[in-house]
């Protein structure tokens, strides 16, 4: 046999390897002996770093003198002419199901599943495709095309014949029965992508634009490799998360209550809500989606649930975590516009069209069934249970709605109390009658002289804050303030060692800078990002705003983000750059007409200063171990403050 086809991936006895396993033996029983070449076949594959992370069989291959007379589009009516297949990739969906649970809607194949009804298979092979292009985008700079087939592994080519049959003919389509020829998938490749005209044959080729096969597979591995090398904190996060037992045993699914989460940052808010997500997954078979406000938090929720290899949003009963506005405008764009609003149109009239979803609810009894109707039939917004992490950020408005679309018994809330970003009042989710209230109060996240030092700034600040407990257990921490700046890289470089050394890994280090720091022409992109690298600081670019809805890939990285979308975040060591300007640029933005004081209970300098000590702490609550802090001006009124408080606690404060 001159084709080499191998496996990549241990036999776990999954229905996917079984697959795989079939695929090679289909592969190898197909090809001439005059053919050569290699094929790669991946079974359970991961994308790393997309939202659509799943996929059954991703296969790609070179070949030579490979060819077979198929059928494709040309100048508008089909033609037959003899194929070369040169080089493919492919995502593959694997089926289980007999044709009695499979049906044909127009184009789209749907397949039934017991627990949640019909679901569109072509829809979710079409974003497989779509999220591997965006995987070879970030990993290589650029794509090969990427095909997309499903594979019905239980039925055979007769009945799918039957099922795609349009009474002239058999329907164009994606599809492969049980068994079948090599030929077919050159077919299907075929009709996805028109063959080109090289001299006197047809060819079909993805572009690997050069490279070998071998580099394109590359990047496949790295979740192995990250799994394998992932460091001791995002190890304990998944030992956390995957642990069945809940942290919190005292919750209400009873049909009439809500159950509301409150602590402060750092208390375990959010792994508490991962925790009792997969545990609706395992009790009763749910679907569930956790919704944020914070881009960032939602794509190193989505790493974490990668790394722990958990099911994305296409599995029967899964976990999914998104931006709330992302849900809003599915749902609002799909049961109110059919699909016709655009992106940029619902972010331009958002209140306007969450008020409109309201009233549209409101307007009979009929009107949530409608909705529920019409989303049941797509996996982005089919969910039975909703879990809101930083639901202190959420508007009236949308609190509303989603408990008009949603029984308060199947939502979840974690509340930050004063945390808040968007606006400055908290939303007030303790207007929701009946509701089960568990507070958290010690602080699980940062060791005990983080929580003692923030303690002591917000007495500065605030006095009549109430302090947050450290937990016994976590044992130590420092602060560092750096006034002058040459010692920044070295200081860096320096607790990256010692974070590495700790078990962890570059991920782990944190930056966090103020709008100073990021450049605005053209593409948002953290304006040290050049000298970072010259001076060995390896970084993710989350103030670029198309790396936001993926995570890094690379375990050498740090990240670096704005303030603002610091929100839920955490490292082991985080740096807050330019701490000072910061809090300027917080103190200027301030309006105390925008507050909701209706009763006028607090003078308007009281508001100020509540005002100015949440976002104070939002990036200093972020750090586990160590808490790096610059400053650009050392006789700014927030320096003067840290350094007096340095100066009260030199064991474990020191500034350079």
């Amino acid at each position: 046999m001159a084709v080499m086809v191998k496996i990549i991936g241990d036999d776990d006895g999954s229905d996917e390897y079984g697959a795989a396993k079939r695929l090679k033996q289909i592969i190898e029983e197909s090809m001439m002996q005059t053919v050569m070449g290699e094929v790669v076949i991946f079974p359970s594959a991961t994308l790393y770093g997309q939202a659509v992370k799943d996929v059954d069989i991703f296969m790609i291959g070179e070949l030579k003198n490979y060819s077979a007379k198929v059928k494709f589009n040309h100048d508008g009516g089909f033609q037959e002419e003899t194929v070369y297949l040169e080089n493919f990739c492919t995502t593959i969906e694997v089926k289980s199901h007999s044709i009695s649970a499979i049906r044909r809607e127009g184009t789209n194949i749907q397949v039934y599943y017991s627990n949640s009804g019909w679901h569109n298979a072509t829809k979710q092979s079409n974003e497989q495709k779509i999220a591997a292009m965006n995987f070879f985008n970030n990993a290589l700079g650029d794509s090969p095309y990427i095909s997309n087939l499903l594979w019905f592994v239980e039925t055979n080519e007769k009945e799918l014949n039957s099922l795609l049959s349009t009474g002239s003919g058999v329907m164009p389509s994606n599809v492969l029965p049980a068994q079948f020829d090599f030929k077919l998938i050159l077919q299907q490749m075929a009709l996805q992508r028109v063959p080109w005209r090289y001299g006197n044959r047809y060819v079909v080729e993805c572009k690997f634009n050069g490279r070998e096969a071998s580099a394109v597979t590359r990047p496949l591995l790295l979740f192995s490799k990250a799994k394998s090398s992932m460091g001791e904190l995002t190890r304990k996060k998944i030992e956390q998360i995957t642990y069945r037992k809940l942290g919190v045993n005292n919750l209400l699914f009873d049909g009439r209550t809500l159950n509301v989460f409150r602590g402060r940052a750092g208390t375990g808010k959010t792994i508490d809500l991962i925790k009792i997500a997969i545990n609706l997954v395992d009790e009763k078979n749910a679907r569930v989606l956790i919704l944020t406000y914070n881009r960032a938090l939602v794509s190193d929720i989505r790493r974490l649930f990668a790394l722990a290899e958990l099911p994305d949003m296409f599995e029967e009963k899964c976990v999914s975590v998104n931006t709330m506005q992302s849900y809003f405008f599915g749902v609002i764009n799909g049961c109110l516009y059919d699909g016709r609003l655009t992106g940029e149109e619902f972010l331009r009239r958002y209140s306007e069209l969450i008020n409109e979803m309201i009233d549209f609810l409101k307007s009979d009894d009929e009107a949530a069934e409608i909705v529920k109707m019409i989303c049941v039939d797509n996996p982005s917004l089919n969910w039975e249970y909703i879990l809101i992490d930083e639901a202190q950020d959420w508007s009236e408005e949308e609190r509303v709605l989603i408990l008009l679309l949603y029984n308060k018994s199947k939502v979840v809330v974690a509340d930050g109390g004063l945390q808040f970003v968007r606006t400055i009042s908290p939303c007030d989710w303790t207007a929701v009658s009946c509701r089960n209230n568990i507070k958290l109060k010690y602080c699980l996240r940062q060791k005990r002289n983080l929580v003692k030092f923030i303690n002591h700034y917000a007495e500065m600040i605030y006095p009549t804050r109430s302090r947050v407990q450290p937990a016994e257990e976590m044992l130590g921490g420092s602060i560092i303030i750096i006034k002058d700046s040459s010692k920044f890289y070295q200081t860096i470089k320096t607790e990256k060692n010692s974070l590495i050394k700790a078990g962890n890994e570059a991920y782990d280090m944190l930056f966090i800078v103020p709008p100073t720091l990021v450049e605005k022409e053209d593409h948002h992109h953290f304006k040290l990002l050049g000298e970072f690298e010259q001076k060995g600081v390896l970084l993710w670019d989350g103030t670029n705003e198309d790396n936001r809805s993926a995570f890094s890939v690379d375990l050498s990285e740090a990240r670096v983000v704005q303030y603002e979308s610091s929100r839920g975040l955490e490292g082991w060591t985080v740096c807050c750059m330019h701490f000072d300007t910061y809090m300027n640029i917080k103190e200027n933005q301030f309006d105390p007409n925008t507050e909701g004081n209706a009763l006028y209970l607090q003078s308007s300098e009281e508001i100020k200063k509540k005002y100015l000590l949440n976002w104070a702490l939002l990036p200093m609550t972020r750090a586990i171990d160590t808490l790096i802090i610059t400053l650009e001006d050392d006789n700014s009124q927030y320096s003067k403050a840290l350094l007096r408080l340095a100066e009260q606690h030199t064991d474990y404060i020191r500034v350079l």
